[in-house]
């Protein structure tokens, strides 16, 4: 008994300056921050916003793709002359050959130091049978085929400058969450496209940075947004359908889908500038409590057990089918 405590102890203090060996050395930042260009996907709103936003301040030079006119004009006022917001829709591949274009004419033989892929949707919400094969394109176009496409297409920018790219994943690319099928489909696919790249970029000096996010207040998750998607979703199946799924199935995703408007946005946005800013960055940030205490150690339990735990704490993620009912 005695030799097993001396091995914790032992272990305990090897973890402990282990943490604080980690933590001092992800404090250090890059130098000459304003030498750096930097471009966002996603930035009319949400995550992509504040980066840039906060970016500019710290004097990188920032293209800002956008996917209205309206998210390009708002930055271009509040924003200083460095930031450089661009329209750019990556679904479709003229458009992000144009983005790329303005943006190698600018940086010329230095390079891009930093790309994020923010840009992202959520697509419809319910029982996995819910959503149709267009709705799966429409989602996989932008979380994940897009991703691709603008990385592939900046890739020979950032091996001139042995650059970074930040992806912004999801905890639904870690856990499967039942009534988001289309995005945690593509959340899963980034993840994967996300190690390949890494791995495969290693002997170019770039590197990948995965951004985990949980639940957070930006538009995407808006309570009256959710409603209408959710009970929109039910409306649109057959009659058939709604009636073995019943009202109360909605009411109960909702509900709890709802109990917690989410975390303050800004510390994803900070992660974000960590990997792209700091000298030492992590491979992986997973940002947010509920998905690093909760969604994230269920990844790592067996399949049978990791389903068990989410049917106990998370009921309604998958609500009993009203057709279901009785032998449930």
């Amino acid at each position: 008994m005695m030799a097993v405590l001396t091995v914790l102890g032992l272990l305990s203090v090897v973890w402990g300056v282990y943490a604080v060996w980690t933590w001092w050395r992800e404090r250090e930042m890059l130098p000459r921050l304003v030498d750096k260009t930097v471009l966002i996907t996603g930035c009319d709103s949400g995550f992509g916003n504040l980066l840039a936003r906060r970016l500019d301040q710290l004097g990188l030079r920032v293209f800002a793709g956008c996917l209205t006119e309206a998210g390009v004009a708002e930055l271009r006022q509040s924003c200083s002359e460095r930031l450089q917001p661009i329209r750019m829709d990556i679904t479709s591949s003229d458009s992000v050959q144009q983005a790329f274009l303005v943006v190698k004419d600018s940086v010329g033989s230095k390079g891009l130091w930093g790309l994020v892929n923010n840009a992202g949707i959520f697509g419809p919400l319910g029982s996995v049978e819910w959503p149709t094969i267009e709705d799966y394109r429409a989602v996989l176009n932008v979380n994940l085929l897009g991703l691709i496409d603008v990385t592939k297409t900046f890739l020979p920018l950032l091996k001139k400058s042995r650059g970074r790219v930040v992806n912004v994943t999801s905890g639904a690319g870690r856990t499967a969450v039942p009534f988001q099928g289309p995005y945690t489909v593509s959340k899963y696919g980034a993840e994967g496209f996300s190690d390949v790249l890494r791995r495969g970029m290693k002997y170019f000096g770039v590197t990948v940075h995965i951004i985990e996010p949980g639940k957070f207040r930006t538009g995407i998750v808006v309570q009256e947004a959710i409603r209408r998607n959710m009970y929109g979703c039910y409306e649109s199946q057959s009659q058939e359908t709604k009636e073995e799924y019943g009202l109360d199935y909605v009411h109960e995703m909702h509900k709890g889908f709802n109990e917690d408007e989410g975390d303050d946005p800004t510390a994803v946005s900070m992660a974000m500038e960590h990997a792209l800013c700091a000298a030492h960055p992590k491979s992986r940030y997973v940002v947010g409590q509920a998905t690093r205490r909760v969604w994230v150690p269920i990844s790592w339990l067996p399949t049978d057990l990791g389903d068990y735990v989410i049917r106990v704490v998370a009921p309604w993620m998958a609500p009993v089918p009203a057709a279901c009912k009785g032998g449930a």
